[in-house]
């Protein structure tokens, strides 16, 4: 019996994409109500028609995403530079948050130990990536 190459790799990647694709769908299908209560209930000024534009719009980029790394899943030594495309994207979403902190008064909104909490888990799930993914060998091959 061989044992499947990159099974935790390729487990972390269908769950990462599983989880995207139904934030995505929330994201494309939900209304302002949903989205004050997802929001934590901001003034009513703040949640705009503008914004519930954008949202829709984001909402299909991570659908994007979600194909990418359902693809990916399916072939993690082909698709590599996929897998190393999430993990700088995600290095990036974990230091914005922080900037957006220290530059605008978004404590209102949320608590600062959850713009925290969130940019260490998502550095969290980089290096769970980075430690997952396929690594070439001098030959150029991928060990296995």
């Amino acid at each position: 019996m061989v044992a499947q190459p990159y099974r935790a790799l390729r487990i972390v990647l269908r769950v990462f994409s599983a989880l995207v694709g139904v934030g995505s769908v929330l994201m494309i299908f939900s209304g302002k109500p949903l989205l004050m209560r997802v929001l934590m209930r901001p003034p009513e000024s703040e949640v705009s028609t503008l914004l519930l534009f954008i949202i829709k719009e984001m909402g299909g980029l991570f659908l994007m995403l979600c194909v990418l790394l359902f693809l990916a899943s399916r072939d993690p030594v082909r698709n590599v530079a996929i897998i190393d495309g999430v993990i700088v994207g995600l290095c990036v979403l974990a230091i914005t948050p922080l900037v957006s902190l220290a530059t605008f008064d978004i404590r209102r909104f949320y608590p600062a130990y959850f713009v925290w909490g969130r940019s260490v888990v998502r550095l969290g799930i980089a290096g769970l990536l980075f430690y997952l993914r396929p690594r070439k060998s001098v030959g150029g091959n991928a060990q296995v």
